[in-house]
């Protein structure tokens, strides 16, 4: 009790350096026991939005899981049905699932069904047994069997199919006949299912057409004594809502399992269903390819943490390595220290363990509202909830923080006064050679690090993931360029002390003198500045290149906001009706063959006239900026200088309202897009073709291309650009036995006037502050049928809400806020003790006469050769890092466009302004502290 009653003494008398040692445990452990929250909420959500996509596309319950066994003549099937259901109830409770619907199917051996004079067969029935069946259905007529059969007859109910299909009626009597055993089956109603979504009807009762349903009791009493069992399906629907990544590796082993124990009980095989199998397997990687990419993220956060938990600690050490020394010379062992200390640092920490995970769930919840890098939106919050696995990574990071934490106190713990007095005196000339030597280490892994990605193909995957490595490796670069700067900056220092020396006034030359000679205690907070400036503007760089490149592919593929194909009135199935008349009549003889030919060829033409609907609907709409008109023929044909090309693509536009509608980066081509589309403006023969039609044609700017469509439609025209990208044309052929894809580019008019009319895409640029709601509501009242309708909104939603996304975004965003927090507490903190340690020196200042301006001026150069410089390396070294590093995050993307390095200015305006924030607010406190000084307490210290 003495012991802690000192202890808490000890923590009350440094309590500020106690509160930021707790807040560093406590972002600490929030920090990392964030990671498996976050994974295990934002793959939920995802699992849930394909799952429920799943039950739309196969029109099936996707929490099914199912599996059934027959059973030989010779066998108990009684007994071993008993042990199956047995076996069933073990496994899915197991699973830890609640369950939607769970039944038992059991089917008898197929019987003979006659009437009841049994002069004639009525087709073979099964009886068939479902759990609970009474409470699932309808009866729409007749009524419910009895509960117990009378007289011999079994009661049953049928689908309202069966009566029909059996020529039978209600209440009439059957007789049921299998080898000697003759049973007599009256239906007594039909039914329908009470809810046609209800999971419990995977199997449909119109599915039962040949079957008769009897109770579940009478079931038992009749068909088990019987032994008249032929199957038995055990029937099981998931809550998939409740299902989490910790289920997934249970339900993964539920067909395996089913398989082995079942096979202990019969011999014959287990055929199991269970359809989301692939998509819960697929989650097992996806979890932890994105807990590799938190983790990433996270490091250098975490080592910035590290690093502030080890200052904290040295400071706390420092001040205390009076009271140390005095321990030590009067007997205490190392391990008598080291324990005041731990026992301390376990209270700190044993409360941020307790709260710290909580923390961890707001986290969660700011990672899921990012929409960019420090880009905030309101978003549908994740489903948060804390697992043992949060707990297990929380503690993992307190155990971590603690032993980093211990590596100061270790240090001084075994210092008695004399070697306090000696390590004192050697701190003023110390050299860190270690801090270059660290430094060059990592500059020269990340290096490395580039090289080898550098010489790695690209990826083939389509799907949206990053090579973790890619954030490690910069993180590397930054801290290594920073110490190997931290090591080399007392020697410019010096350089440029000395050759201003004569030249410096008082508080120039005190500030170098104090920077100079004391240079080490400042390394630990000019290192944490270079970091989170270094990393944050690499973070941006890196989160606003990858959110640009996949937005832009998805925007670039479908062309414009909308497309629209809209159904054109036609002769069609007037051409269809005529034509079929005229080739179904007699064989025309030898004479008359060549004019039924030509009726069939007029036909034939015909049918392909169609009438354009009104295009003035489109530009009407509130919600739309601007539409275009964009006809598309493909299988065209094309000759020049002698060669020709099958199978391209021949897009028509009208240049001005395709350049007001459709998605283009002007960064794709040469020139400005706009400066082609002028091209088209010029000549209304002129036509852009894509590199591919150049090279397989022979033709360049100013040669004649003749354009065949079907039939006898031609139009020759005249090259006047060559374009690699255009929207929606996708250059890069999928497959290496693909012909790579062409394009020509005409004008609208030009085309309809040679090739006929032909249905256009309509495209839309949408406004930006327009409802998706209110333009569907639009489209829908232009009454004009679509038929197919592409909209890029839902796609960029579904890309922004993707885990890899809201992971990076989330991520990075949070991990600069923290950092930032972290360095502006260490700077804090760093200043105030200095200040605090400096009172009889600022005194003496004072009492020399020194103005408290000048004073003042010493601080701020102070701040300036330090915080200043650390802040201003930052920028470079963050720049330097973007440079290098961002454009490696190709590697990982296959994508049609180019990959294009962004810097957002706005993104680094966030970070500067973050970080003047911080040191202005800082730079004020401690002014205030200064003019607070004294100088009667300057002498009353000296006396001390």
């Amino acid at each position: 009790m003495a012991l802690l009653k000192i202890i808490f003494q000890k923590m009350w008398n440094n309590k500020w350096l106690t509160c930021s040692l707790f807040l560093g445990l406590f972002i600490t452990v929030s920090l990392v026991s964030s990671i498996p929250t976050y994974t295990s909420s934002v793959l939920h959500k995802l699992l849930v939005k394909e799952l429920e996509q799943h039950q739309i596309d196969k029109n099936h319950f996707p929490g099914e899981f199912s599996y059934i066994t027959t059973f030989e003549k010779d066998q108990n099937s009684v007994e071993a049905t008993k042990k199956i259901a047995d076996i069933n109830k073990q496994i899915i409770s197991n699973t830890d699932l609640p369950l939607l619907a769970n039944k038992t199917i059991l089917s008898s051996v197929p019987f003979d069904i006659f009437n009841e004079n049994k002069t004639e067969t009525d087709k073979h029935g099964r009886f068939v047994g479902l759990t609970d069946v009474e409470k699932h259905i309808t009866i729409t007529d007749g009524r419910m069997p009895a509960e117990k059969s009378e007289d011999g007859i079994i009661e049953v109910i049928v689908p309202e199919t069966t009566l029909q299909k059996r020529g039978i009626v209600l209440n009439t009597p059957l007789i049921a006949v299998e080898g000697d055993l003759e049973l007599t089956v009256k239906p007594v109603g039909t039914f329908q299912a009470e809810n046609k979504n209800d999971p419990y009807w995977s199997i449909p009762p119109e599915r039962y057409t040949d079957d008769f349903i009897v109770l579940e009791d009478t079931y038992r009493e009749v068909f088990f004594k019987k032994e008249l069992l032929s199957s038995a399906r055990f029937f099981s629907a998931f809550d998939y809502y409740a299902i989490m990544n910790e289920h997934i590796p249970s339900l993964l082993q539920l067909k395996d399992k089913v398989k082995a124990d079942v096979s202990d009980v019969v011999d014959t095989p287990v055929m199991v269903q269970f359809p989301i199998s692939d998509i819960l397997s697929s989650y097992e990687k996806k979890e932890e390819q994105l807990k590799t990419m938190l983790w990433s993220l996270h490091v250098p956060v975490l080592v910035m943490l590290a690093l502030y938990l080890f200052m904290v600690s040295r400071l706390i050490v420092n001040r205390q390595l009076t009271e140390i020394a005095v321990l030590s010379s009067r007997g205490a062992t190392r391990f008598q220290i080291m324990k005041i200390y731990l026992i301390e640092l376990g209270i700190l920490a044993g409360l941020a363990f307790l709260i710290g995970p909580y923390f961890g769930m707001l986290l969660c919840k700011i990672l899921g509202g990012t929409n960019g890098f420090l880009q905030f939106v309101q978003r549908e919050a994740l489903p948060v909830s804390l697992g043992y696995e949060s707990y297990l990574y929380a503690a993992v990071a307190v155990i971590s923080s603690v032993f980093m934490v211990m590596i100061p106190v270790f240090q001084g713990s075994n210092q008695s006064i004399v070697h306090q007095k000696q390590n004192m005196t050697k701190a003023v000339t110390k050299t860190r050679w270690s801090i270059l030597v660290l430094g060059l280490a990592l500059i020269g892994i990340s290096i490395y690090g580039l090289f080898v990605f550098n010489t790695r193909p690209p990826a083939v995957s389509q799907d949206y993931s990053v090579d973790p490595i890619l954030f490690f490796i910069p993180a590397l670069f930054v801290i290594g360029l920073g110490l190997l700067i931290l090591h080399l900056y007392p020697l410019l220092l010096a350089g440029v002390y000395k050759l201003g020396k004569r030249y410096w006034n008082l508080s120039l030359y005190s500030t170098f003198i104090q920077v100079g000679r004391s240079f080490n205690q400042y390394q630990f907070l000019m290192l944490f500045l270079m970091m989170t400036i270094g990393i944050g503007i690499f973070s941006a760089s890196a989160a606003r290149t990858l959110n640009e490149n996949f937005e832009q592919q998805i925007r670039y593929e479908n062309g414009a906001d909308v497309t629209i194909d809209v159904k054109w009135p036609s002769n069609e199935v007037a051409a269809s009706t005529v034509s079929s008349s005229v080739t179904s009549g007699e064989q025309p003889t030898e004479q008359e063959g060549e004019t039924s030919e030509e009726n069939e060829t007029l036909v034939t033409e015909t049918q392909l006239v169609y009438s354009e609907p009104s295009f003035e609907p489109f530009l009407k709409m509130k919600e739309v900026e601007h539409a275009a008109k964009v006809l598309k023929f493909d299988g065209i044909r094309a000759e020049a200088k002698g060669k020709a090309l099958f199978s391209f693509q021949v897009m028509g536009i009208e240049p001005k309202e395709f350049a007001q509608t459709a998605w283009f980066s002007p960064n794709l081509l040469p020139h400005h897009w706009y400066e082609y589309l002028n091209l088209l403006s010029q000549e209304q023969s002129s036509v852009l073709i894509s590199r591919s039609v150049s090279k397989a044609l022979g033709v360049k700017e100013g040669d004649y291309i003749k354009v065949e469509g079907d039939y006898t439609n031609t139009m020759e025209v005249v090259v006047y650009g060559i374009i690699d990208y255009w929207p929606s044309f996708l250059p890069e052929k999928k497959e290496e036995d693909e012909e790579a894809p062409a394009l020509i580019v005409a004008n609208l008019p030009y085309v309809q006037n040679a090739m006929g009319l032909e249905p256009y895409e309509v495209w839309l640029k949408v406004k930006k502050d327009a409802s998706r709601k209110d333009l569907y509501q639009s489209l829908d009242e232009t009454k004009d049928p679509i038929i197919m309708m592409s909209d890029v909104h839902p796609d960029l939603v579904e890309l922004k809400n993707g885990a890899f996304l809201l992971g990076l975004n989330g991520t990075l965003s949070l991990g600069f806020i923290v950092s930032i927090i972290i360095a502006f507490i260490g700077f804090l903190l760093f200043w105030i003790l200095t200040i605090k340690s400096r009172v009889l020196q600022y005194g003496v200042f004072r009492a020399m006469g020194i103005p408290l301006k000048k004073l003042i001026g010493i601080l701020l150069f102070e701040q300036v050769l330090t915080s200043g410089f650390a802040s201003f390396i930052g920028i470079i070294i963050g720049g330097i890092t973007s440079v290098l590093f961002v454009p490696l995050f190709h590697l990982s993307m296959e994508q049609q466009l180019p990959f294009q390095v962004i810097f957002d200015p706005s993104d680094e305006r966030k970070i500067y302004f973050f970080v003047a924030l911080m040191l202005s607010v800082g730079l004020t406190i401690l002014v205030l502290l200064v003019k607070k000084i004294k100088i009667y307490q300057a002498i009353k210290l000296g006396e001390d």
